[in-house]
């Protein structure tokens, strides 16, 4: 669970990042940091990760709103904690996308 909201943060902290300097195309840059996340340290994950990346992408990106996800990047860059309403979400996140594999 623990490397799961890991990768979700950085799913947040890339799309937080991505908004401001990327255009959107149907080559998803986050999935590509999702699925070389789990590829390094994945071994313990079980199951589909090209679902389980699917699963954390879409939900960041229907659940978290732009502002959400920059407070959780300027948060998490100063080593300070998020606000507990968005740590919430990231693991609701997390475990929606888990137990649906």
């Amino acid at each position: 669970m623990t490397k799961i909201i890991l990768l979700a943060a950085a799913i947040l902290m890339s799309d937080a990042a991505r908004a401001q300097s990327l255009p959107n195309n149907s080559n998803d840059p986050l999935m590509e940091i999702c699925t070389g996340f789990l590829a390094q340290s994945g071994g313990g994950i079980a199951g589909d990760q090209a679902k389980l990346c699917s699963c954390l992408v879409g939900e960041t990106q229907r659940q978290l709103t732009r502002q959400e996800m920059e407070i959780y990047q300027k948060a998490t860059s100063s080593g300070a904690q998020p606000p507990p309403a968005i740590m919430q979400k990231v693991i609701g996140i997390a475990t929606l996308c888990l137990t649906q594999r």
